[in-house]
């Protein structure tokens, strides 16, 4: 895969690790359970939150969700350490600015 006329080279993805390959493309009990809630095996290691509304009126629901932005973005973060009795909410945080790099 290249771009901007060759200039840019991206290196082939790695295979999964066995594990996470048989969880994604086998046909058992375990691989269905974990295609059905990936969403919230996502969510464990998610670095934010961002919530918001769908656009419906922009796809008309035959694409994926499409999530339009107005004026300041905003990220919910969890602390660093849960409150006494909080269940953690974030493994981390990771910002990263275009502008910046």
């Amino acid at each position: 895969m290249c771009c901007n006329q060759g200039n840019v080279v991206l290196p082939n993805m790695q295979q999964p690790p066995k594990i996470l390959n048989d969880l994604i493309f086998r046909s058992e009990h375990r691989s269905k359970h974990f295609l059905d809630n990936i969403r919230s095996y996502n969510s464990m290691f998610s670095f934010t939150s961002m919530g918001g509304r769908t656009d419906r009126d922009i796809n008309r629901g035959g694409t994926p969700p499409i999530f339009r932005l107005n004026g300041q973005n905003y990220h919910k973060i969890g602390s660093l350490i849960p409150n006494e009795g909080q269940r953690p909410k974030f493994l981390q945080m990771y910002l990263t600015d275009p502008e910046e790099e």
